[in-house]
């Protein structure tokens, strides 16, 4: 055999020795783990994954739990959390790390927010975590290119119905394709009911978090109490009031999909007087310009809603034609309708009354805006 032949037989054995050793390891660690659950779908999981970890520690579980929304933290058994530390680009191995911490930390319970994108992330995802329940939030038009349809998306989440187990929805409209794929798995299909219980939520995901409680044995009174106290992540939905104005924010810069967008903005529109005038900022990253021209075809759709739309970050050349051409003409005070924000101090600079719809991209300007516009009231 020659060398470079033997060294690639070696390599391959090594590696399916790492194989072998690192299913064992993760089998033991399952083991110890009475309940892993996986939180999946397109909106919705990091608050979902953070209601249901407290309504597990108000039960009196020992409960981990890990997010990746707006930024990757590990929610500790105490309530505290701690920014989850990464050595390079965000990996799917992740999920592996933590159910080896978790079991070594003693913990009983651990709820993890799926981190993947591709199918095949996701499939690694729910191999490492061999969940025993899965939460599908909703399936809605977000990393088309990575996921197609909203149909192709859903039938990627409803791979990762665990065999014999269940999974738990609060979405009426993806329930029939979960109850379907459920059905092959040999698993039960919970279809959580709405949650009229007011809160610090939305109630599609406090619903989820809910029924994914009860299916799990914990009470109802105390995993409501558990979730009220709950910590929200940092890039949740707020109201926020710009200093030295009188301009209030309404951000939901974590929303990605117009979809998404159209309910946060509703909810902000019940919180606030009717009137006034309406500013939609749109925040856009350089590596997602499809979602940049979603949301400018939204925008455009009914510009007489909006006075007047501000963009922030990178957007394509295609976006920018469509909100040009949406948004012509003037403001009151001479300004154009369609303006840059370089920086989120400028929004001070909006006539007094004004509210700011915000929404696109969290990160950039969303730590940028939490850090000088502090949190109004905690909806």
């Amino acid at each position: 055999m020659a060398p470079l032949e033997l060294a690639a037989v070696l390599a391959a054995g090594g590696y399916a020795a790492f194989l072998l050793l690192e299913a064992r390891l993760l089998a033991r660690a399952r083991r110890r783990l009475a309940v892993v659950v996986h939180v999946n779908g397109t909106r919705g999981k990091t608050e979902t994954t953070r209601l249901l970890a407290a309504a597990l520690r108000a039960g009196g579980l020992a409960t981990l739990a890990k997010t990746t929304g707006t930024e990757p933290r590990m929610l500790l058994a105490d309530g505290g959390e701690r920014r989850w530390r990464r050595w390079g680009a965000a990996n799917v191995r992740e999920q592996r790390d933590f159910l080896l911490l978790a079991a070594r930390s003693g913990a009983q319970a651990i709820v993890v927010e799926c981190m993947a994108v591709s199918p095949d992330a996701q499939r690694a995802s729910t191999a490492f975590l061999a969940p025993g329940l899965l939460i599908v939030t909703n399936a809605r038009p977000d990393h088309q290119a990575e996921l197609g349809s909203v149909e192709e998306t859903l039938a990627v989440f409803a791979e990762g119905i665990p065999a014999g187990g269940a999974v738990v929805t609060a979405d009426p409209g993806v329930a029939a394709a979960l109850a379907a794929a459920a059905a092959a798995r040999g698993a039960r299909v919970v279809l959580a009911p709405p949650c009229a219980e007011p809160g610090p939520w939305h109630p599609e995901n406090a619903a989820a978090a809910l029924a994914a409680a009860g299916h799990l044995g914990i009470p109802r009174a105390a995993a409501l109490a558990g979730m009220r106290a709950h910590t929200p992540d940092p890039g949740a939905f707020a109201l926020r009031r710009i200093p030295g104005s009188a301009v209030t924010v309404v951000d939901a810069l974590a929303a990605n999909d117009t979809v998404s967008t159209e309910l946060l903005f509703r909810r902000g529109e019940a919180m606030l007087p009717a009137g006034g005038r309406k500013v939609l900022l749109i925040a856009n990253r350089a590596d997602r310009p499809e979602r940049a021209l979603a949301y400018a075809r939204w925008a455009a759709a009914d510009p007489e809603r909006w006075d007047s739309v501000l963009l922030a970050g990178t957007a394509g050349p295609g976006a920018r034609r469509i909100l040009a051409a949406g948004f012509r003409g003037e403001r009151p005070d001479g300004r154009p309708r369609l303006l840059r924000l370089k920086d989120v101090r400028e929004l001070a600079l909006e006539p007094a009354g004004t509210v700011v719809y915000a929404t696109g991209n969290w990160q950039g300007l969303g730590g940028a805006l939490a850090a000088f516009a502090p949190r109004e009231e905690r909806p």
